[in-house]
């Protein structure tokens, strides 16, 4: 075994050698891909533009390598991933700092290439004066893990494999940038919280998600960055949450998702219509959706709750096979009921904290196979009942139409007509007439009361909208 892996080593580093100069030439950035097949335009914006500015602000290399198994068979993926970096010219400074996520594809027999959920590592390299070269292994691993499941690189659909290697990457930013700039900034940096983001194609549509009902549509202001806040999951923009309120809430809505992959998600804005070309909500909330490229896994799953403060505007879209199962129309309206009062008193920590914590239980359900759903209990009972209104219907009539055979006890029954006149006279009751005025509660539409919603679709999803 160790022969092997001595003989591979050096062909390796033969190939390294030899190949060095085309690579140089190629010019591929942060991103090198063997197998040629793997692109986007996402993709090679993060290799050439992202990472290599993030490398710069954090004073980490920052690399993804995607290598086939061609004539490396019997070595393993962290193997070829340290002896890359440590004999590449990978890492910043006298240290070679820096962190690389590799991908080891093995070849198929129709030709293409496939993954198996174990062939992938991250590797880093970080001088101990710095920090914790493991505790920040761990913390980039957890945040690509979610993207490298066996489906999306099954070799049937390599436009998957792109999109999920692109989320893997804006993972792989993300995480790196909030530890090392709260843990190890760079000389100089300080502490911050404002984080380059992950770069995207802002009038790009997401690769596997066809425009739908005018989501093709493009405007200037879909996009839900704001300046100096790294805003992940709690969009606030519109100021509604203190800073300590806005810091605990990104933190449960992350582990929420990461927890569950299923992307939960709150944003405050001034006016939605800032944020999209017409007037319904509900429409620009899934476009803001799709245009942020928001959701988790493969499905890019997710649950978005759209605030808007202008004319107390409301939306939630929900997105992908996972979380519609989840949140299907019935549950969608149970949440709602859970949250939807509290932004209508103007609490917005409370609603924030009831919505996170009810998508954090129906999700929890849906993993155990118990979804929340309608209970068929009432409409059983309201069946039984009105089965026995009507049978008891029935009967009243059938008996009202038959004819009486005891004795007459009064001989005026007896009577035959002109034979007898009676001079008593009766009155008989008839019927009451009663007029009735609605009073109209002035302030019903307003807030304290949950508001007014109903259930929408589009978007390639479902969800509900209205005021609250």
């Amino acid at each position: 075994m160790k022969r092997k892996l001595t003989a591979f080593l050096l062909a390796l580093l033969l190939a390294l050698t030899l190949c060095s100069p085309a690579l140089a030439g190629a010019e591929y950035g942060s991103f090198y891909d063997e197998t040629e097949q793997i692109s986007s335009d996402e993709l090679t914006y993060l290799g050439e533009e992202t990472f290599p500015q993030l490398s710069k602000t954090l004073g980490v290399d920052l690399r993804v390598d995607v290598f086939t198994d061609e004539g490396v068979e019997d070595s393993t993926v962290w193997d070829i991933a340290t002896y890359v970096y440590e004999n590449s010219d990978y890492g910043l400074g006298e240290e070679k700092e820096g962190i690389s996520l590799t991908l080891l594809l093995r070849a198929q027999p129709d030709g293409s290439y496939a993954m198996a959920e174990k062939d992938w590592c991250v590797y880093v390299s970080l001088s101990q004066a710095r920090g914790n070269a493991q505790e920040l292994t761990d913390v980039v691993s957890d945040a690509v893990k979610p993207y490298m499941a066996e489906r999306a690189w099954n070799g049937k659909d390599l436009t998957m494999s792109a999109t999920a290697l692109a989320q893997a990457m804006g993972a792989m930013a993300e995480a790196s940038s909030n530890y090392i700039l709260a843990n190890c900034p760079p000389d100089g940096a300080g502490k911050t919280t404002e984080t380059p983001e992950p770069a995207q194609e802002p009038a790009q549509e997401p690769a596997q998600e066809p425009a739908q009902d005018g989501a093709d549509e493009t405007t200037e202001t879909q996009d839900l960055d704001q300046e100096g806040a790294e805003m992940k999951y709690i969009f606030d923009l519109s100021d509604q949450l203190t800073a300590e309120e806005w810091q605990e809430a990104e933190a449960r809505a992350a582990d929420i998702s990461q927890r569950h992959n299923c992307g939960v998600y709150v944003v405050f804005v001034d006016n939605f219509k800032k944020y999209g070309d017409g007037d319904d909500v509900y429409k620009t909330t899934y476009e803001l959706y799709h245009a942020n490229e928001l959701g988790m896994g493969e499905g890019r799953d997710g649950i978005i709750i759209l605030l808007s403060m202008a004319e107390r505007d409301y939306a939630m879209f929900v997105y992908g096979e996972n979380a519609s199962y989840a949140f299907n129309a019935y549950g969608q309206k149970q949440l709602e009921d859970a949250f939807l009062g509290y932004f209508s008193d103007n609490d917005w920590c409370g609603g924030v904290s009831h919505y996170l914590d009810t998508c954090d239980e129906y999700l929890t359900l849906a993993e155990d196979g118990t979804p929340v759903r309608s209970s068929p209990v009432p409409l059983i009972i309201a069946v039984v009942a009105g089965s026995c209104v009507i049978a008891l219907v029935v009967c009243l009539i059938l008996r009202a139409k038959m004819k009486s055979v005891h004795k007459g006890v009064d001989a005026n029954v007896y009577a035959t007509g002109g034979g007898l006149t009676l001079t008593d006279s009766y009155d008989h009751y008839s019927h009451t007439t009663e007029s009735r005025t609605k009073i109209v509660d002035e302030s019903s539409g307003g807030g304290g009361g949950g508001g007014s919603t109903s259930s929408c679709s589009g978007g390639g999803g479902s969800g509900r909208s209205g005021k609250f």
